[in-house]
């Protein structure tokens, strides 16, 4: 039976179980809620569930790095799922104005990708033990998809996703730093937040943008 309750202790900033033992890790979650605050700023529809769903993970996380259990630890992994599935039913809903079957699509192959990339990173562990979970490989392939297929008919939008994309890659870096980093500068795990935060922003900020596009030329075509 699994222990909900039991601490978790894998950043380089825990040295103990209390609540305040990851105090930069915890308060850079704010980075988060400012991510949401400025992606609710924008007046398409879909701003508001992709800026609750930010602030979200900020919280999921800030319970992760404060309580440091098995439970917060899937909260904190749950709430970037959901993003992730939400933004790829959102992505051909808005974007591309496709169909059910398109939509489902695009999520089954995000599901795909990450389940392929979880795959491939467990197969290398012993040779690459320092490569990133493969739920976040699998996410960082996903926007390069739709980079490559945004690259025609929605310029702007693909600039935001390769923006995505490369921030999102030194994020993870950050991430996979903050323990072979540990004793020189203290861990790099605070970097993945802010970094992270603003991966997400630009993110919704490419949906967005090619959400207001498509409705531009649906509205000149009437």
């Amino acid at each position: 039976m699994t222990d909900w309750f039991q601490p978790a202790d894998i950043y380089c900033e825990r040295t103990d179980p209390s609540f305040w033992a990851e105090p930069v890790n915890a308060w850079t979650n704010l980075a988060f809620v400012i991510a949401g605050l400025f992606v609710l700023a924008h007046r398409e529809p879909p701003a508001r569930t992709l800026a609750l769903l930010i602030v979200l993970i900020g919280a999921g996380s800030f319970l992760f790095h404060t309580f440091a259990n098995r439970l917060t630890g899937f909260l904190d992994v749950l709430f970037i799922g959901v993003y992730l599935v939400t933004y790829a039913w959102l992505w051909p809903k808005w974007v591309t104005r496709s169909t059910l079957m398109v939509k489902a699509s695009s999520v089954t192959a995000l599901i795909l990708l990450i389940a392929t990339a979880s795959i491939a990173t467990h197969a290398l562990t012993s040779v690459l033990p320092d490569l990133p979970p493969g739920s976040y490989l699998g996410a960082w392939f996903y926007v390069i998809g739709l980079a490559t297929l945004s690259a025609t008919n929605h310029r702007k939008v693909c600039i935001w996703l390769w923006v995505t994309a490369g921030l999102f890659m030194i994020s993870m870096t950050a991430r996979q730093l903050d323990l072979p980093l540990c004793e020189q500068i203290g861990g790099t795990h605070w970097l993945w937040h802010v970094l992270n935060a603003t991966v997400l922003y630009a993110s919704a900020r490419a949906l967005l943008l090619g959400a207001s596009d498509t409705a531009s030329r649906t509205d000149a075509k009437d």
